[in-house]
């Protein structure tokens, strides 16, 4: 076997590894880790990869996160911060939505389908979901864009439930602003977001039905299509060695609309803090 099979062959192995992790922490924690957070947890992990070359970075720390979307309490919960990509005539990754492919790479704009996990809530989550019942994780299917100039960047997606179809539709937008204050070492992302849902998914994540009423004591709710919220976010990424990368990340968002005014929902501000520490392959 040549070098540089046996190269591609460990490199290979490691996005196997990836995918393997990736799903195993989705299995134990998704049900905190709603698609915006999804995006700030990851947000500057990925190293752009020469053409024809793998980049992988894996690491892991704690945040603070809400227990439910509209939770009043918040709880500290292990992140994973996972990355694969692969730069070539098609670029593959693996990141905040899981597995994607861009055939479309013209100038800044990228685009393509992802596949990926809707998170899930359990009614054993928070006092206040008692007779709710749960909402399971669901895989999805979607597509994002991406588009970038100089320093500033503006992130789409949407992503269907397949396999749980009552959880929904959602999509998410986000602009992004790199700042380098010291060149390749410290990077600072921050700016908006929105995030928004069809009927169906308001229905699963805030609506209340009569049966539900019964069991939990709440007013039934039915909400509609909209916005779920809006918010700011912030990453700092230092990278501390040619392999080290320390991370910092903080959220802030406010549910609006039908979102807001569910009965499930005990605070409509919701934040999200975390720190942690990745290894660049």
């Amino acid at each position: 076997m040549s070098h540089s099979s046996a190269k591609r062959g460990i490199l290979i192995a490691s996005l196997l590894a990836v995918l393997t992790a990736l799903c195993s922490f989705h299995g134990q924690s998704a049900h905190a880790q709603t698609a915006e957070q999804q995006m700030l947890e990851q947000g500057g992990l990925a190293q752009e990869a020469a053409t024809g070359r793998w980049g992988v970075a894996i690491g892991t720390g704690p945040a603070v996160v809400p227990n439910y979307p509209g939770a009043r309490d918040d709880r500290i919960r292990l992140v994973p911060f996972i990355s694969a990509s692969y730069s070539g005539e098609a670029h593959f990754f693996v990141g905040p939505f899981g597995l994607g492919f861009s055939p479309i790479n013209v100038g800044g704009f990228h685009a393509g389908p992802i596949i990926g996990l809707m998170p899930n809530r359990q009614q054993s989550d928070d006092p206040h979901l008692n007779g709710l019942g749960d909402i399971a994780t669901s895989a999805t299917v979607g597509v994002f864009a991406l588009y970038r100039v100089g320093p500033l960047g503006i992130t789409t997606a949407v992503e269907q439930a397949v396999t749980h179809r009552d959880n929904g539709l959602i999509g998410l937008a986000q602009i992004n602003y790199h700042l380098a204050i010291i060149p390749d070492n410290l990077d600072i992302l921050f700016g908006p977001e929105l995030e928004f849902g069809n009927a169906e998914h308001q229905r699963t994540w805030f609506g209340v039905t009569p049966a539900q009423s019964a069991s939990s004591g709440l007013p039934a709710f039915t909400p509609g299509a909209g916005i779920i919220g809006a918010g700011m976010h912030a990453a700092l990424n230092y990278r501390y060695s040619q392999h080290l990368l320390l991370r910092a990340f903080a959220d802030v968002k406010r549910l609006t609309g039908d979102a807001a005014d569910s009965p499930i929902v005990e605070r409509s501000t919701q934040e999200l803090v975390g720190v942690g520490i990745a290894y660049r392959f």
